[in-house]
């Protein structure tokens, strides 16, 4: 019981009890609802068990009785005009037999004790009303003057009175199953508005706990944490203070860190071997940039015969072109002797017998105008041939001077960066012997970094201590989270060792010295357990 009562004042157990308010309050209202749907769902059942197929067999019974009498009478009146009858007596029939069916389904339902007293009355009128309906329908079946007049005073009589009785309870039974049905209706009713009133009432009333114990819990909580940050902040105000301390040696440690840096003993045989490749490098330089020098030469003698080879192709495909002209006139040539070589045999073959020694002629002559067009037009496609492929090698020949035009620009730029390269070489060896000369200040500097670190030691101290009170505290605020006694007490932080002064190092021996391994620093959620995000809302946390 102690143990409870020790976690219930922890922040954990008041949010537990928070929790569980609306629980609670959930499941009443779910016994509430559950229970007047219950009360409701019998109503239901009752009223579709009972009410409404009693009230549907006596509204069928109404209604096939009606039916009967309206074909009866019909039949009597079709006849007498002399007209058929049969689908009236079919009609008729059918309606007595659902009538006779619904009767025999309503003896078998259940009856309430004023319809049973009701039924007892009328029980015998039942079959009284059915016989005479049997013997109407016969009558009217026999189809003569005798039978249909026994008919019309069987309907006009015994039908009409033995109805009244039937009516009356029909009338009676249905009064009662409307009251019933209304009765029910208002206890429905009534449990609905019992269901909403209670469900109302137990929603005000968990929402008044509820925000009661929140209020409550944030009230205790606020109270609690509010002194505990005081305190914390207390602390943070001293650690800041020895932070600054340290802030300020180690400022002068990382520029006399920085000094000492410059001046290894292994960055000096670096430079000579650096001092040693940056000769190598401009020295190779001037080589490269006199061989730069000649591939522009040799590039530039290229492009001047690309110049002529664009030229000559050019002259070619001028030539090429002329000559397409010249055989395109023999061409026409060609068809104008062809043409006269036709006029010709034609007179000749006016002429009759004079005129074959000229006709054999003309035939010649146009046989050679047709061969010399036929190797005209042989030429013309030879020489067109001959041009494109001219033009092409005159592209070719353009693409290889544009190429190497670049190549040209690029080996002068080439030519350019090697100058500079060497230039820059000669620059860097000059700088790398200035360095070499830095590397004396590092003995100075490694005493100016022992006294820093003497600084470092005596802030490190006092944080030491501010970080005890730290824990101290984070212990205090893990019992209000917690609730007293539900976590480990934290142990306090050991005392800082004494502190001797610090031995002077030489910068020959400083390369030399491990460093030291540094103590990883805990956590803000190992101090301070703070819940899992994923948990914020459940009570898995618990």
């Amino acid at each position: 019981m102690g143990n409870i009562t020790s976690w219930f004042r922890g922040i954990k157990g008041k949010l537990l009890f928070a929790a569980a308010l609306p629980i609670v309050a959930f499941c009443m209202v779910g016994v509430i609802s559950v229970n007047g749907v219950g009360r409701v769902n019998e109503l239901l059942k009752s009223s579709h068990n009972e009410i409404i197929p009693n009230i549907l067999i006596l509204t069928d019974m109404r209604i096939s009785r009606n039916a009967f009498g309206f074909r009866a009478y019909s039949a009597l009146s079709l006849f007498k005009a002399g007209k058929d009858i049969d689908g009236e007596l079919v009609m008729a029939e059918q309606a007595l037999d659902s009538y006779r069916k619904d009767y025999e389904k309503y003896t078998k339902t259940p009856f309430t004790a004023e319809e049973k007293a009701l039924f007892d009355k009328a029980q015998d009128k039942f079959p009284a009303i059915l016989a005479i309906m049997e013997d109407i329908l016969k009558n009217l079946k026999a189809k003569d003057a005798a039978g249909l007049e026994k008919a019309e005073e069987l309907l006009r009589g015994d039908y009409t009175v033995a109805g009244v009785p039937v009516s009356e309870f029909t009338a009676a039974a249905l009064k009662i199953y409307e009251g019933k049905a209304m009765a029910e209706g208002e206890l429905a009713h009534q449990a609905e508005q019992s269901v909403k009133m209670w469900n109302i009432l137990t929603t005000i009333i968990g929402n008044i706990l509820i925000s009661g114990t929140l209020l409550w819990i944030a009230s205790r909580m606020s109270k609690e944490i509010s002194g505990i940050s005081e305190q914390l902040t207390d602390a943070s105000n001293h650690v800041a203070g020895a932070v600054t301390q340290m802030t300020s040696a180690g400022t002068s440690l990382s520029q006399s860190s920085t000094e000492a840096a410059a001046s290894l003993e292994e960055t000096v045989a670096s430079l000579e071997e650096l001092s040693s490749m940056v000769q190598m490098n401009s020295d190779n330089a001037k080589q490269a940039a006199s061989l730069s020098a000649s591939s522009r030469d040799v590039a530039e003698k290229g492009q001047s015969e690309i110049s002529k080879l664009i030229s000559s192709m050019e002259q070619i495909s001028g030539s090429s072109r002329k000559i397409e002209e010249i055989i395109h006139v023999i061409d026409d040539i060609a068809f104008q002797t062809n043409l006269l070589a036709l006029n010709a045999a034609v007179e000749a073959a006016r002429a009759g017998e004079q005129g074959k020694g000229f006709a054999v002629v003309a035939e010649a002559v146009r046989a050679l105008a047709q061969r010399s067009a036929s190797a005209a037009k042989d030429i013309t496609q030879l020489i067109k041939q001959s041009v494109q492929q001219v033009e092409e090698g005159s592209q070719i020949a353009s693409s290889s001077g544009m190429v190497l035009d670049n190549i040209v620009t690029s080996v002068k730029k080439v030519s350019d960066l090697n100058n500079e390269i060497a230039t820059a070489s000669t620059e860097q060896t000059a700088g790398i012997q200035q360095i070499s000369k830095a590397m004396n200040q590092l003995d100075q500097a490694a005493q100016s970094n022992a006294a820093s670190a003497e600084e470092i030691a005596a802030s490190s101290a006092e944080i030491d201590s501010m970080a005890a009170t730290s824990q101290k505290l984070t212990s205090q605020l893990n019992e209000v989270i917690h609730g007293k006694g539900g976590v480990t007490a934290v142990a306090p932080a050991a005392a800082p060792a004494s502190l001797g002064k610090a031995p002077v190092v030489k910068a020959s021996q400083a390369s030399k010295v491990p460093p030291k391994k540094v103590a990883k620093q805990s956590a803000a959620s190992d101090v301070i357990p703070f819940d899992d995000e994923r948990q914020v809302g459940t009570i898995e946390g618990f």
